[in-house]
């Protein structure tokens, strides 16, 4: 029914993504976690004192809703904010005690949820997907930056 779209990398990711996503979402909600939390908070723990700009950037988030995902962590426990003293307008992130165990947990149930997903490909297949991703990323990443 749709062998054309399948002809589109575009259509082709999206399925895969949305199994992925569906499937990634039924291990992090027993968590207290959405997939847009997992991952600001894998962000924060792996670089403690982040400004919320540049998480945002890194995200690929509006800074508007970055501060919506942030309260959420912070008010759970998980985040603390602290003024930067040389920009009082900015806040630096950092991960707490029961931030960085809920962190764990999540990011193994990930890597356990990718693991039994991908199990259809080699670790050659793999390297060499997500090299491509990369590939057509960066291309893109250079084709905004030069617009």
């Amino acid at each position: 029914m749709d062998a054309r779209l399948r002809r589109f990398l575009g259509f082709r990711l999206k399925r895969v993504f949305n199994l992925i996503r569906a499937d990634l979402l039924e291990q992090l909600v027993p968590l207290g976690l959405h997939i847009t939390t997992f991952s600001t908070l894998v962000v924060i723990v792996d670089h403690p004192g982040l400004r919320q700009s540049a998480l945002a950037d890194t995200l690929d988030i509006k800074t508007s809703n970055m501060v919506a995902i942030i309260d959420d962590l912070e008010q759970r426990g998980w985040i603390t904010r602290q003024r930067v003293p040389e920009d009082r307008r900015a806040f630096a992130l950092f991960v707490t005690e029961s931030g960085q165990r809920v962190c764990e947990m999540a990011v193994a149930l990930a890597s356990e949820h990718e693991s039994k997903l991908l199990t259809c490909l080699s670790e050659q297949e793999l390297d060499s997907l997500m090299n491509m991703l990369e590939k057509i990323e960066t291309m893109s990443e250079y084709n905004d930056a030069a617009e």
